[in-house]
């Protein structure tokens, strides 16, 4: 006798998720994030500046909803701390301040879209009501690169 894990009416099995998925999209890749869901460096006012090796970045935005399926606010926040791609806002003067850089390469700036540590740093709210999250430099991992074409 075998079991069916399948609901009345159904003449096919269930499809099988993807491996690591539970009910919500996987974060973190550069593909899971829409570049245009990272804020724009001029709508971005924390009224914070950043001291010693700290950065402050401004995380894209959640997505209110996955296709048709609506996200619960719960939910969103949650997704929202694991958040770990951004836009640089501010830099404290000694952030990024090492004795060498690799020949051809440029520490992150301020309006750099980067990718940082999952549920690094602290969040706080901005005197513009938005999220930002206050890193330590290291906790950067790389610059993405924008694409203002599409490729040849």
């Amino acid at each position: 006798m075998s079991t069916s894990l399948k609901p009345k009416g159904l003449t096919s099995p269930l499809p099988q998720a993807p491996r690591g998925i539970v009910g919500i999209p996987t974060l973190g890749k550069i593909g899971d994030v829409s570049l245009t869901s990272v804020p724009l460096l001029d709508d971005c006012h924390p009224g914070f500046k950043p001291t010693e090796y700290n950065v402050v970045i401004a995380p894209a935005e959640m997505a209110a909803k996955v296709g048709s399926i609506h996200i619960a606010d719960e939910t969103r926040e949650r997704m929202s701390d694991a958040q770990q791609v951004g836009r640089i806002i501010r830099v404290s003067p000694v952030a990024f301040n090492y004795d060498r850089w690799p020949d051809g390469s440029a520490p992150p700036q301020v309006g750099d879209i980067v990718w940082f540590a999952r549920y690094a740093g602290a969040t706080f709210e901005g005197q513009d009501g938005r999220t930002y999250r206050i890193v330590k430099d290291k906790d950067i991992s790389g610059i993405i690169e924008e694409v203002t074409h599409a490729p040849s």
